[in-house]
């Protein structure tokens, strides 16, 4: 156990310098053509330099909007969006349209100032790890799995329209500092037990009839003593000795373990399969879960790693999520030892199978359970070694340190840049402390260095825009890896090789085909496509009661496991707006109705007509994180479109917009697009809603979960309105579904494409992007083009480009 000292804490505070960011300017439309002729027309009578109603003045305030006077102009946009200005009672007051685009030309003006302001760059830019690449690094470096979003771990991230990774917004505060030197403690911990740690594999029965049990002589007669099982059958009940760590086995400590159960599930005709679910209650963390489906008397073994801080013994619980709701009474066990479904059970006891011997629900039977670990790989091991002083000598301590801070800092040590950790070392012997802890000492300050909580591009000593190859190394690496580079990407940086395009092109291809690509597709695809908001405001239980855990982590699952065959498959963006497939497991395939033989591993399914899905718009995750639970939400889904898919963001909307209240219960019933339709009639909303409604409006045959329908259940009286699903686009071309919006908005591939691009660099260079870098991203679109829009082409054309590799 490492002790802080008050010097090592005062240090470390001050080996984390704050990061600044300079400003990049953003050329300005023309002022004086766009918008100068309706504030003289219409504003300045009242607003400039003769009179200043409301000691408020426009003529005065700069022109550079979004980079002076925000407030203001936030402040006038706001007022002409909401219709307050100019007052109802002037002459000549402007159309709607005009006022319009005035408040879409500022909203422009004023989102390109912030996004300026959040890319801005100094000789040095400083991004800061994300918790899921400061878990992965720190895996890397010292091969221990830091719980960083359990209770006490690191602060959630910092998010800016979706994205976690953007440098500007992920801001370093006293409370973060603590969190990481708390974190490095855990780490180096766990890393360096006092103790040895022992590997241990221990195995138990789920269930043990002892000698004081009625039934141990007649089980052990008939020979049955080790075949009693364990059975689940309702949702409620808790496997509780779900552990091998008792009657004397002692649980050998922190780290990653190998968990085994072996299980069968029974599942009902045409009933879901029974789900195993082990969570552990101390740390309130779901470890494992997964479908069962494995008849009685020919189990399966299931396999998965997870790790426990701490020297406690884990307290493991196990359920079957998708059993019976729980009764006190028949739903309890019994004092009868399970063997098989043929033995007979309490008479009170409700029966698992039926006449026939097929279960009646879902059945979830435990045998075993084996537990192995801590597991180090000899890998982990070394790293470990050779990072730690085999001697107690300063030479020996700083060979060590020299080791680490190369790995943590991604790059080589400038001179003189150890000597800091080493008089660590020196100052903490000096103050008493044993050898191993003032080591220690140091390599937390290490991990604690803004070189290693930060990724650093850029040299403050020369103004320099080309990455250097160590830069590159973890650029790509957090890119596709969301993690520290690995030795071989080391290597080709320590060779100056990555520069050179056929060498970077060779990494990338590399490193896309390594298993750890999958965190680029999750994480790409989750933040692009703001999966994170999925759940967010959960479904009402009484209007949706499908509707559940494993449901949502379907509905999740099927978008990213979509992208990332659209990627391996070298398939292009036309399949994001429209496929005749998409990836379903068993639960999203009993959602969507879709026929078939499915596992709860996802898998490419062919789609139909009347199957009314295909494509990124119309899979469940994208249609209920943009409901509210409740309700689908029209404008919400056209905003989403229009930001995600088309890259045009809505001004926002005004202040004094009244909700859209529920149908009451003695009208009519009438659907949410003809409550809606009161924006037309609402001259400063209909300039705006004419571009955005029409595009959410074409997914009204979809609920607020995603369920299809055809018409909408609302309260009211008389009959559930037809949905109508027709729209018109601001273009003029018309659409009767979202099946033909799709087919619209494939013939302008262009703009997806743009879109696409933006999103990604934004991604992958970790800020906004703004018009200095518009050149570059339109030479990566023309190698999308040249590619037929090619996912995997275009993500290579992006790392290979000049913007890629320069700051």
């Amino acid at each position: 156990m490492i002790s802080r000292s008050p010097l090592l804490v005062a240090l470390v505070h001050s080996l984390i310098a704050s990061c600044c960011f300079a400003t990049v300017a953003a050329a300005a439309p023309n002022f004086d053509k766009d918008v100068q002729p309706y504030f003289r027309q219409h504003c300045l009578g009242c607003h400039g330099a003769e009179k200043q109603n409301g000691d408020f003045r426009i003529d005065t305030l700069s022109r550079k909007i979004g980079l002076e006077d925000t407030p203001q102009w936030a402040e006038i946009m706001e007022r002409i969006s909401s219709g307050e200005m100019p007052p109802e009672d002037v002459k000549n007051r402007p159309t709607a349209d005009k006022s319009a685009a005035i408040v879409e030309w500022l909203a422009a003006r004023i989102q390109e100032g912030e996004a300026a302001r959040m890319a801005q760059r100094d000789r040095v830019s400083y991004h800061r790890l994300t918790r899921e690449e400061y878990v992965n690094t720190v895996r890397d470096l010292l091969g221990v799995e830091y719980d960083a979003t359990d209770p006490g771990g690191l602060l959630e991230d910092a998010e800016w329209n979706g994205f976690e990774r953007v440098g500007s917004v992920m801001t370093l505060s006293a409370t973060h500092i603590e969190k990481y030197i708390n974190a490095a403690e855990i780490v180096l911990d766990e890393a360096y037990p006092d103790k040895p740690i022992e590997y241990l594999e221990a195995t138990t029965q789920a269930a043990v009839v002892n000698e004081n049990h009625p039934y141990f002589e007649s089980l052990q007669q008939e020979g049955l003593l080790d075949k009693v099982r364990f059975e689940l059958v309702t949702n409620g009940e808790q496997f509780r000795a779900s552990s091998p760590y008792r009657n004397g086995l002692k649980f050998p400590g922190p780290g990653v373990y190998e968990i085994s159960y072996v299980v069968s599930g029974l599942k009902p005709e045409n009933g879901k399969a029974p789900r195993i679910q082990v969570f552990e209650e101390k740390l309130d963390r779901i470890l494992f879960e997964q479908d069962i489906i494995a008849p009685e008397d020919a189990p399966i073994t299931v396999t998965f790693q997870a790790h426990f801080p701490g020297t406690s013994t884990p307290q493991i619980r196990v359920m079957n999520t998708t059993g019976l709701p729980r009764h006190p009474r028949s739903t309890a066990h019994s004092r009868i030892p399970f063997i098989n479904t043929s033995r007979p059970r309490a008479p009170w006891q409700v029966k698992i199978t039926d006449q026939q011997g097929q279960p009646r629900s879902p059945v979830l039977i435990i045998d075993s359970i084996t537990i192995r670990g801590p597991i180090i790989t000899p890998l982990e091991q070394q790293r470990r070694d050779s990072y730690l002083p085999q001697e107690e000598t300063i030479p020996a301590a700083r060979e060590g340190l020299a080791r680490l801070a190369k790995r943590a800092f991604r790059r080589p040590l400038v001179e003189g840049e150890l000597e800091v950790y080493v008089q660590i070392v020196e100052q903490e012997l000096a103050a008493g402390a044993p050898f191993r802890e003032a080591v220690e000492a140091a390599m937390i300050a290490v991990l604690c260095s803004k070189s290693f909580l930060f990724i650093a591009e850029g040299d403050e000593n020369a103004d320099r825009s080309q990455l250097n190859d160590w830069e590159i190394a973890s650029r790509l690496s957090y890119l596709l890896w969301s993690t520290m580079p690995d030795d071989e990407l080391f290597a080709a940086a320590e060779r100056g090789q990555l520069q050179d395009q056929g060498e970077l092109q060779r990494q990338f291809t590399r490193m896309l085909n390594d298993p750890r690509s999958d965190r680029f597709k999750e994480g790409f695809s989750r933040q692009w496509l703001y999966l994170n908001k999925v759940g967010m405001f959960p479904p009402d239980k009484k209007l949706y009661p499908q509707y559940d855990d494993h449901l949502e982590q379907s509905m999740i699952g099927e978008t990213q496991a979509f992208f990332a065959e659209v990627l391996e498959q070298r398939l292009t963006l036309r399949e994001f707006l429209n496929s005749d497939w998409t990836m379903l497991n068993s639960r999203l395939a009993r959602f969507y109705q879709v026929q078939g033989d499915f596992t709860d591993q996802f898998q490419r399914v062919a789609l139909q007509p009347e199957d009314h899905r295909g494509g990124l718009l119309t899979q469940a995750a994208i249609l209920s994180l943009t409901s509210d639970g409740a309700r689908h939400r029209p404008v919400h889904r056209g905003v989403w479109l229009s930001e995600v898919i088309l890259g045009k963001t809505p001004p926002p909307p005004p202040a004094n917009v009244e909700p859209i209240e529920p149908n009451p219960v003695d009208s009519p019933k009438a659907t949410l697009r003809m409550k809606l339709d009161a924006h037309k009639h609402d001259a400063s909303c209909a300039s705006c809603h004419k571009k955005i409604d029409p595009l959410g409006f074409a997914f009204d045959h979809y609920d607020a979960i995603g369920q299809w329908r055809t018409r909408e259940q609302v309260e009211g009286t008389g009959e559930d309105p037809l949905v109508d699903a027709s729209g018109e686009l601001v273009d003029g071309r018309k659409f009767q579904n979202a099946e033909e919006l799709k087919q619209l908005l494939t013939t302008d591939l262009d703009a997806f494409e743009a879109t696409f691009i933006e999103k990604l660099a934004i991604y992958g260079l970790r800020r906004t992007m703004t018009f200095d870098d518009h050149q570059a991203l339109a030479g990566i679109a023309k190698v999308g083009r040249e590619k037929d829009y090619s996912v995997r082409e275009i993500l290579e054309a992006f790392v290979l480009s000049d913007l890629f590799q320069q700051r």
